[in-house]
C-alpha cells in the first residue's frame, strides 16, 4: 500500500515533521511495516528544463534529429528521435547520470549513428507521467530554462510503501494511516468537510434498491445526472500518480481517490444502463457466467454475491464491476454505489474466482460500516465539483440490522503484568484515546472502552487492548530488564506435553550435526485416501493437510541440492504433526523424521568421496534411542521392492515405533533428486510414552571382565538380531556386552551361508570369573546356537 505524505498532511492540521527518517522510525515503532520510502524529487535527479535552440537533420539517419539544447548556461548536443521536436520548445532534459524512471537505465555520453549525444529529451512515458510516447513532452513556454524538473512539476512528495497485515484493514487508506501518525504527534485527524446542493428529485424516485442476502450488511446509492466525462484536473491526477495509479477519467478517478482516502471502495455505474432502474443484491446460481470489467468471463457459484439489475448481473459484490454498465465517454448519468459486504464472503469468492482487486483487499479485511455513507457523500461532492451535474435528493440507504457498539474491557493489573510496566488508569485511558478508543466506564476494577468501527474486527478481547497500549506507549520504552510476573511456562503442562524429551531430542540431533527444518503442513497436488482436504482452499497447491513428513523433507533436500550442488553433506530433521482422515474422524499424530543425503561429513573434511549409506542413518537412529534410554528396542529387517530392498522396522515390546529406510527411486525422481536419501521416522508420542525421563546409575564393577570371540557359520537369512536374543538369554547375568565385528561371505562356506564374528564380554559384580566359569557360559551359548540355528563354529 502506497501512502503519499503530502496527501496525509491534508488530514493532520499542524503536523510538523523534523525529518523523513524520524517519521519513518516513529511509524515503525507503532507497528507500521515500512517496506520502502520513495522521494519523488530523487526520481528526477539530473533532470532539468531545457530549451531547444537548434534542430538539424541527422546526417546518417532519416528519423533522427541533431538538437542543441540550452540547460541553463550549458549547451548540450542531443540526438532525438521524436517527430515533434522543434527549435524554441521548452523540454525535459535528462542529463548525463540521470536514471530514466520508465526502464531504470542511466543516461551516458554516447555516439548515435556517429553523432555525439550528451543527454536525452524525454517523453511523458519515459518520465512515468503517462502512457504517451508518441513524442517528447513539450513544456509551458514560460518554464524557466535550467530549472530542476522536479521543482517544475512540484515533485516534492514522499511516498511510503507500507505492508498491511490481515488484521489492520483500516490502514488501507490515507485517513487510516493519518490516525496512526496523528497519535504519534498528539494531534487529531480532521476529515474533509462535505457540503453540496441536492436537487428536488428524490433518489428513491430514480432507483429502487433491495438486498436479498445477509452477506450484504449495508448498501447505499445516489444518482448524479448530467455529468461530463473528461480528463481529471492536475491535482487529482497527481494524487493518483503518486501512489502508482493511472488516471482514466474524472468519475473513475474520483472513486479511486475516495477509496484510497477513506478505505471505502466505491463503484460507479452508468445509470442509463441499469435495466429497470432497480438494484438487487443477491447470490448467483451455480454455473452462472459473468463478464467483468477486464473483459474476462467468470464462472459463478451459489456463494457469489452479485449486484444485479432487473435483467441480470451488473457486478461481483466487493470485487469487480461488469463490462456492461461501466463508465464510458458517452456516460451522462451516474449511479454511485457504496456498501458493506461480509468480509469472509468476499475473501472466499475472491479466492474461488482467482480475482483480487483493490476493493476486495479492503472488503475482506473489514471496512468501517460508518464510512459507507461518508464516502458516498465525499464522492458526490467531488463529482459535482469536477464533473458537474445534479445530485439527487437523499441517500438511498438499506441498512437492515445496524451494528451494535463493540465494548471491550481491560484490567489494569493484568495489563501491567503482561507488559511488565506500571501504568495508571488515567495513563491507559489517555494512551487509548490517542487512537480514538473511547473510555466508557470503570466497573469492578476493569476499564470499559468503545472500539471504533474501523477496528471492529481487530480489537475483540482484553489482550487486543493491551497490545494497543504497548504500541502507543512505545515498545522501546519498556525496560529490557523488566521482571515479568506472568508465568507463561507452566512446568506441569510441559511435563504432560513431554517438553523436556522433545527438547532433549532436538538438542541431541543438533549436537550430532543435524539441521532442523520447518515445512508447511498444507500440501496439494496428489490426493491420497486418507488426505484431510481443505474446504475453500486458497489454491490447488495447498488444498489438503499432509499425511507424511517425507514430501516436505524431500523438497528441502532438492532445494539444497539446487542451490549448493551435489557435493554437500545433508543431515536434516523435523518434528511435526501429520494428519489423516479415518472416515469417521480426523486424526493427528506427532512424528519425527531424520534424513541424510550426499557426502559423509567426515569425507568432506578429508576430501573423500564416500556417500552416506543405510548404516549411517541406522547408527544415528540407534544413538537417539540410546539417548532416550530405550536400549531394549529391536530392529526387524525385511525386503520390500517398493523401496529398493532396504527397510528396517524399529519395535519396542513388539510395538512399532518407527522405520529406517532408503527412499525409493520413484520418489527421488518426483523431486528430481539423483542421489540416495536415507530416512528414519519415529512416532514421537510412542517415544515419549516409553522414554525414561530419569536416569539410573550403577557403580562400575570392582572386578575385571573377561572377553571371548566367536565365529559361526549360519544360513544367510538369519539376522544377527535373532541370534543376539538367543545369546543374551543363554549368557545370563554374567554376559555384559555383545558386539558384532565381522560378516563374511565366500563360496568355500556355501552360497547360502554367511560367517558372523562377534565379541562377548563377561563379568560379575561379586567376584572375578574363572576361565572355567566363563567357558561354561560360552559352551551354553554355542550349544543353543547349534540347536536353534544349526550354527557351526568356524575353526
Amino acid at each position: 500500500m502506497k501512502i503519499s505524505l503530502n496527501w496525509l498532511k491534508e488530514y493532520i492540521p499542524g503536523l510538523k515533521i523534523d525529518s523523513i527518517e524520524t517519521l519513518k522510525d516513529k511509524m515503525i515503532s507503532v507497528g507500521l511495516d515500512i517496506e520502502g520510502v520513495e522521494n519523488e524529487g530523487e526520481i528526477f535527479k539530473n533532470f532539468v528544463v531545457g530549451e531547444v535552440t537548434e534542430k538539424q537533420k541527422h546526417p546518417n539517419a532519416d528519423k533522427l534529429s541533431l538538437c542543441k539544447v540550452d540547460t541553463g548556461g550549458e549547451i548540450l548536443s542531443i540526438v532525438c528521435g521524436a517527430p515533434n521536436v522543434e527549435a524554441g520548445q521548452k523540454v525535459c532534459v535528462a542529463k548525463i547520470g540521470a536514471i530514466i524512471p520508465n526502464g531504470a537505465f542511466e543516461i551516458k555520453k554516447s555516439k548515435i549513428r556517429g553523432e555525439l549525444s550528451e543527454g536525452m529529451i524525454c517523453s511523458e512515458k519515459e518520465l512515468n507521467l503517462s502512457q504517451d510516447h508518441e513524442g517528447i513532452l513539450v513544456l509551458d513556454p514560460n518554464a524557466k530554462t535550467g530549472q530542476n524538473f522536479a521543482e517544475y512539476v512540484n515533485a516534492d512528495d514522499i511516498v511510503f510503501e507500507i505492508g498491511i497485515t490481515p488484521n489492520r484493514g483500516d490502514l488501507f487508506s490515507h485517513i487510516g494511516v493519518a490516525r496512526e501518525i496523528a497519535a504519534l504527534y498528539d494531534l487529531k485527524v480532521k476529515l474533509p468537510d462535505v457540503n453540496f446542493e441536492e436537487t428536488d428529485v428524490m433518489t428513491s424516485g430514480l432507483i429502487k434498491i433491495s438486498v436479498e442476502s445477509d452477506l450484504c450488511k449495508r448498501f447505499t446509492g445516489r444518482v448524479i445526472q448530467n455529468v461530463k466525462i473528461k480528463e481529471s484536473p492536475e491535482w487529482l491526477k497527481k494524487r493518483l500518480k503518486a501512489i502508482g495509479l493511472r488516471p482514466r477519467n474524472n468519475i473513475v478517478d474520483i472513486t479511486n481517490f475516495v477509496m484510497h482516502e477513506t478505505g471505502q471502495p466505491l463503484h460507479a455505474f452508468d445509470y442509463d444502463r441499469i435495466r429497470g432502474k432497480e438494484i438487487i443484491v443477491k447470490c448467483a446460481t451455480d454455473g452462472d457466467k459473468f463478464i467483468t470489467l477486464d473483459s474476462k468471463e467468470r464462472i459463478l457459484n451459489s456463494n457469489s454475491l452479485m449486484v444485479c439489475d432487473k435483467e441480470g448481473a451488473s457486478g461481483i459484490a466487493g470485487i469487480m464491476g461488469g463490462e456492461y454498465s461501466e463508465i464510458t465517454e458517452s456516460t451522462r448519468n451516474v449511479f454511485i454505489e457504496s456498501a458493506y459486504f461480509d468480509p469472509v464472503s468476499v475473501r472466499k469468492n475472491s479466492k474461488k474466482l482467482g480475482l483480487q482487486t483493490d476493493a476486495s483487499q479492503r472488503f475482506e479485511r473489514g471496512i468501517d460500516i460508518n464510512f459507507v455513507e461518508y464516502a458516498s457523500l465525499r464522492a458526490s461532492q467531488l463529482i459535482k465539483e469536477i464533473a458537474g451535474g445534479e445530485i439527487s435528493n437523499g441517500l438511498y440507504d438499506v441498512y437492515p440490522e445496524k451494528f451494535e457498539k463493540q465494548i471491550v474491557s481491560v484490567n489494569v493489573k493484568r495489563a501491567n503484568e503482561l507488559l511488565g510496566i506500571e501504568l495508571s488508569e488515567e495513563e491507559i485511558k489517555q494512551l487509548l484515546s490517542k487512537i480514538e478508543i473511547k473510555f466508557i466506564e470503570i466497573n469492578n476494577g476493569a476499564l470499559f472502552f468503545e472500539i471504533p468501527e474501523f477496528r471492529r474486527l481487530d480489537i475483540e478481547r482484553d489482550v487486543d487492548l493491551i497490545e494497543e497500549i504497548a504500541r502507543i506507549f512505545g515498545y522501546e520504552n519498556i525496560p529490557e530488564d523488566t521482571n515479568f510476573n506472568l508465568n507463561v511456562l507452566n512446568s506441569n503442562k510441559f511435563e504432560n506435553l513431554n517438553w523436556k524429551l522433545s527438547k532433549q531430542i532436538t538438542d541431541h540431533l543438533i549436537g550430532r550435526g543435524f539441521n532442523q527444518v520447518l515445512t508447511n503442513a498444507l500440501t496439494g497436488g496428489k490426493k491420497y485416501d486418507k488426505s484431510v482436504c481443505i474446504v475453500d482452499a486458497a489454491g490447488v497447491e495447498i488444498n489438503s493437510l499432509r499425511t507424511s513428513l517425507i514430501t516436505g523433507m524431500m523438497g528441502i533436500i532438492r532445494n539444497n541440492y539446487n542451490n549448493s550442488g551435489k557435493n554437500i553433506s545433508l543431515k536434516l530433521f523435523e518434528s511435526a504433526k501429520i494428519f489423516s482422515d479415518t472416515g469417521t474422524d480426523f486424526r493427528e499424530e506427532n512424528k519425527l523424521i531424520m534424513a541424510i543425503a550426499g557426502k559423509k561429513d567426515s569425507e568432506l573434511i578429508y576430501d573423500g568421496d564416500l556417500d552416506f549409506d543405510i548404516f549411517d542413518i541406522k547408527g544415528e537412529a540407534e544413538m537417539l534411542l540410546s539417548k532416550l534410554n530405550l536400549e531394549n528396542y529391536r530392529l526387524f529387517y525385511y525386503n520390500d521392492n517398493t523401496i529398493n530392498n532396504t527397510k528396517i522396522d524399529v519395535r519396542l515390546n513388539d510395538e512399532l515405533i518407527g522405520n529406517i529406510y532408503k527412499t525409493d527411486s520413484g520418489l527421488r525422481n518426483e523431486f528430481e533428486i539423483d542421489t540416495d536419501v536415507y530416512i528414519a521416522e519415529f512416532f514421537t508420542d510412542k517415544l515419549f510414552s516409553k522414554g525414561k525421563k530419569s536416569k539410573y546409575y550403577k557403580a562400575i564393577s570392582r572386578f575385571p571382565s573377561v572377553k571371548r570371540d566367536l565365529s559361526i557359520v549360519i544360513d544367510r537369512k538369519i539376522t544377527f538380531e535373532v541370534l543376539r536374543e538367543t545369546i543374551i538369554k543363554s549368557g545370563g547375568k554374567d554376559l555384559k556386552n555383545i558386539q558384532l565385528f565381522d560378516m563374511y561371505f565366500d563360496e568355500k562356506i556355501g552360497n547360502e551361508k554367511k560367517s558372523l564374528a562377534f565379541s562377548m564380554e563377561f563379568g560379575s559384580d561379586e567376584k572375578t570369573l574363572t576361565d572355567e566359569e566363563t567357558n561354561r557360559v560360552v559352551s551354553k551359548i554355542v550349544n543353543n546356537l547349534e540347536k536353534n540355528f544349526d550354527a557351526k563354529l568356524r575353526s
